[in-house]
C-alpha cells in the first residue's frame, strides 16, 4: 500500500523588508510552526545566515553572521547532529551572480542535510521544484510531505519538500 504524501497549500506573500534575512516568504515561519514545531529541536538553517528563530546557521557570506562561514557541501559537524535541517538555496543565476558561486545542486543539499540530521529527523528544503529522494544514492531518507507556497503577487509556486531521515 503507497503511504499519503501531505500536500497542503501555505498562502504566503513576497520576502518581508527588514529583518528577516534568510528571505523566506512572509508567513512562511508561521504556517512551517504550524505544521511542524520547532520548539525544543536542534536545528540547521542552511543558506539563511542569522535567523530570529534560534540554532545554528550555515551561509558562505561572513556578512550573513551565520554560526558556520562554509560551503554547504561540507558542513563542519557530526553525522547525526540535528533534528531538523531547514534549506531555503538560492535557485536562480541572479542570486548565483550575487554570491559569486555555483547554483547548490539539490542532490547535494540533500546528502549533505541526510548525513548531518539524526534518524528520525526532518529535512526541509524549499525550492522551486520536486527534489527527488535518491534512494540509489543511499541517502536512506523518504518523503513525508510536498508544501506548494503559493507566494508574491502573481502566485508563484515554491515548494517545500520534506523528508524523514530513516
Amino acid at each position: 500500500m503507497k503511504k499519503e504524501i501531505d500536500l497542503i497549500t501555505w498562502k504566503c506573500a513576497n520576502p518581508p523588508k527588514g529583518k528577516q534575512r534568510q528571505m523566506f516568504p512572509s508567513r512562511f515561519i508561521r504556517n512551517l510552526k504550524k505544521f511542524y514545531p520547532l520548539e525544543g529541536k536542534k536545528i540547521l538553517w542552511m543558506f539563511s545566515g542569522a535567523t530570529e528563530e534560534g540554532g545554528d546557521t550555515v551561509d558562505i557570506r561572513p556578512e550573513t553572521e551565520a554560526t558556520f562561514i562554509c560551503s554547504y557541501e561540507h558542513i563542519p559537524v557530526k553525522d547525526g547532529t540535528y533534528d531538523m535541517v531547514i534549506a531555503d538555496p538560492p535557485y536562480n543565476q541572479l542570486f548565483a551572480r550575487e554570491w559569486k558561486t555555483d547554483l547548490p545542486k539539490p542532490k547535494h543539499i540533500l546528502k549533505e542535510a541526510a548525513r548531518i540530521t539524526k534518524n528520525g529527523g526532518l529535512i526541509m528544503i524549499l525550492h522551486c521544484i520536486i527534489i527527488p529522494c535518491y534512494h540509489k544514492e543511499g541517502f536512506k531518507v523518504q518523503r513525508i510531505a510536498l508544501h506548494p507556497i503559493l507566494c508574491g503577487i502573481n502566485n508563484a509556486i515554491r515548494v517545500l519538500n520534506v523528508f524523514k531521515k530513516n
